[in-house]
């Protein structure tokens, strides 16, 4: 029997069928929730017993339950599947795959991550996508604020990245325009792309925008720019444009400030994804003149979680990731022994105010065990009373993976940060680095002690970010990408500041995600907070 889609759906006018298909995950109790994952798990499992990839993950085990599985199934990272994935052999795979997809990599070990992607998972994220645009456009439970042939800014990076490869499955389900379409959009540079999306959206008016919160940040910045450069080549092609632009002018020009995305159109939705939404969120509500409803996922399972239209805490889908939690303590002891087996919780054992790393296991055919992601989550409540959802309500917290993600496109490990400080011949001592927040910015701080006081912090960041953009293809992609430069900052420490961390601990300071009291050991403040040696 055929499935209607979300249009076959909206025709009829039967919304209350397009909330119920889309969106009623939010409305199972958890007793409902741990059957379909239960369900779900049990069937993936007869999947990997007969492929070679699964075995290869299982070891010797062969579960037939969920609570075998977790006992027996060792846990997983990228550098376990890369052997097989890196190479695309699908002959090894639990299902065929209908597509493959990449995402950001751990350079220079492999500059990015080949991810299949089954049809029935493409299909389950195509759904989750829609429950994204209700839920960034509604008002209330029940709201369906969309129709056919809405205007779509097309602000994905094309596939084979994760973003432009799954949006192809939206016009599957409903029929949105993108802008520009995306049978040219996908061939476009990314510069281009965005150029002659904003100059059709200005002619044809825009109904909704999802994107990389980077984007949505560096897109407002350059409008407002060319706004108050006079630099109108977006409409110079669009004469029917000119009356949006005077108007928006007019508006902004009466509010005293420049003009902005959102003197221009006013949107249904607003959607994005990256781990810097929560830095990004004022300013992109500045731009944009709403709030932007926040997706959690990645390339290797899709969607697991969404925010719903109150725009605070995520819940869980179950669908498309079986979930397990390492709780923090047992984080912290895996850290310290990597050949320790720690113990994890199951989505009903969670407690809120805790924080846990996330384990996930493909559903719906994909090829990942019990595959340890990268990133802590915390559990702000058990259930949402607002909107009363008898789900727990979580954020990303941070990522453990030793990698440091920035703009939500490019990640940097040791191995990058390192490669890139010898390209660049800086004679240094020592360097650690950290991803911070700097100015309301998400930046990588390098914090180096240089051999020769000579250079200014200013000169080694040059150094470093060229490098970094001659080397790393995420990282020089940012630019065009975003619209802006990824941010690097380079905090210059005083001399002999490793020696004598090290006459202190005897261990050296970690190379990536250092604590404030590692740093301000480098730094050498006192008691009382004063610098122990010159600073740049």
């Amino acid at each position: 029997m055929k499935v209607s889609t979300a249009t076959e759906l909206l025709q009829k006018g039967k919304t209350e069928d397009i909330w119920q298909k889309y969106c009623g995950f939010i409305d199972f109790s958890i007793e409902e929730f741990m059957e379909i994952q239960r369900h779900l798990l049990l069937e993936q499992l007869g999947l990997l017993a007969n492929c070679e990839l699964g075995q290869r993950m299982m070891g010797d085990a062969r579960p037939t339950t969920v609570e075998e599985f977790r006992l027996k199934v060792p846990l997983t990272s990228y550098e376990d599947y890369a052997p097989y994935l890196l190479k695309k052999r699908g002959d090894v795979l639990p299902e065929k795959p209908l597509l493959w997809q990449r995402t950001a990599g751990r350079y220079p070990e492999y500059r990015f991550k080949w991810v299949p992607v089954t049809e029935r998972l493409f299909r389950e994220t195509g759904a989750y996508l829609v429950s994204w645009a209700v839920f960034c456009s509604c008002r209330e439970r029940g709201d369906i604020n969309f129709k056919d042939h809405d205007k779509v800014l097309y602000g994905m990076a094309p596939p084979p990245y994760t973003t432009g490869a799954l949006a192809r499955v939206v016009p599957e389900e409903f029929k949105l325009d993108f802008l520009p379409p995306m049978e040219k959009a996908e061939r476009m540079p990314s510069r281009r792309r965005m150029d002659l999306g904003v100059s059709l959206a200005l002619a044809e008016g825009l109904d909704f925008v999802f994107a990389l919160s980077g984007v949505l940040v560096g897109l407002g910045q350059r409008i407002s720019d060319a706004a108050r450069v006079l630099d109108l080549s977006y409409v110079a092609s669009s004469p029917g444009a000119w009356p949006r632009v005077a108007k928006a002018l007019l508006k902004s020009r009466l509010a005293r400030r420049p003009l902005l995305p959102r003197d221009l159109w006013t949107l249904k939705g607003l959607a994005c994804t990256g781990g810097d939404t929560a830095v990004y969120r004022d300013r992109i509500k500045y731009y944009w003149g709403r709030e932007p409803l926040e997706v959690y996922g990645a390339a290797e399972v899709g969607i697991f979680a969404l925010q719903a239209w109150n725009y605070k805490d995520m819940t869980f889908v179950p669908t498309t990731a079986f979930l397990e939690f390492i709780p923090e303590e047992e984080h912290l002891r895996l850290k310290a022994d990597p050949a320790y087996r720690p113990r994890t919780l199951l989505l009903d054992e969670v407690e809120a105010g805790q924080r846990y790393e996330l384990v996930l296991t493909s559903l719906q055919g994909g090829p990942f065990v019990r595959y340890r992601i990268g990133d802590m989550i915390r559990v702000n409540s058990l259930r949402d009373e607002e909107l009363g959802i008898d789900l727990p309500q979580i954020a990303v917290d941070n990522r453990v993976d030793g990698l440091i993600g920035i703009g939500g496109y490019a990640r940097l490990g040791e191995k990058a940060i390192e490669r890139a400080i010898e390209d660049t011949e800086l004679a240094c001592e020592g360097w650690t680095a950290r991803k911070e927040v700097i100015g309301g910015e998400p930046v990588v701080h390098v914090y180096i002690e240089l051999r020769d006081g000579e250079l200014t912090a200013e000169e080694a960041r040059l150094a470093i970010h060229r490098s970094l953009k001659r080397l790393n293809h995420d990282y020089a992609a940012m630019e065009d990408v975003l619209g802006f430069q990824p941010a690097t900052r380079v905090t210059l420490l005083p001399q002999g500041a490793f020696e004598r961390y090290r006459a202190q601990g005897g261990d050296s300071p970690p190379r990536i995600d250092a604590s404030d009291e590692v740093i301000s050991r480098l730094l050498g403040l006192d008691k009382e907070g004063g610098f122990g040696g010159p600073q740049r």
